[in-house]
């Protein structure tokens, strides 16, 4: 699991794109190239030569449905709990299972943790193809 906070302003603009029906997509340009290949022998010995930076763009898309989890994270005799809850598609159902397992174990922290599967795919930027 991904523990991150996205942010408000990155939580809002998921929800609107959501509400229309979009998949969110973060589009970034980047360079392309690299020196890395500067000093990498050739088979014949010859070194290869870096080819010019090409302007690429990165596009990261949300591939899945966002999945919410909660785990006690009460320390019991100097370890954690790690009592997870089931993953569900909706963090309503967090608050519900953290309550029955706090009534049942007396137990009194927890962490709710989000997971959005991606991807990430480099194209030419506009102009460059």
């Amino acid at each position: 699991m991904t523990n991150f906070d996205p942010g408000p302003g990155r939580v809002k603009l998921t929800r609107l794109m959501r509400s229309l029906g979009h998949d969110g997509v973060l589009h970034m340009r980047t360079s392309g190239g690299s020196d890395a290949a500067h000093d990498i022998p050739r088979p014949e010995g010859k070194h290869m030569s870096a080819s010019a930076p090409v302007p690429t763009r990165k596009e990261i898309q949300i591939t899945g449905i966002r999945k919410y989890v909660a785990e006690c994270v009460t320390e019991i005799g100097g370890t954690k709990c790690g009592a997870r809850s089931n993953v569900w598609d909706s963090a309503r159902h967090l608050d519900v299972w953290i309550r029955a397992h706090a009534d049942e174990c007396e137990h009194r922290k927890f962490v709710k943790l989000s997971e959005e599967p991606a991807n990430v795919c480099s194209t030419p930027a506009k102009g460059q193809q």
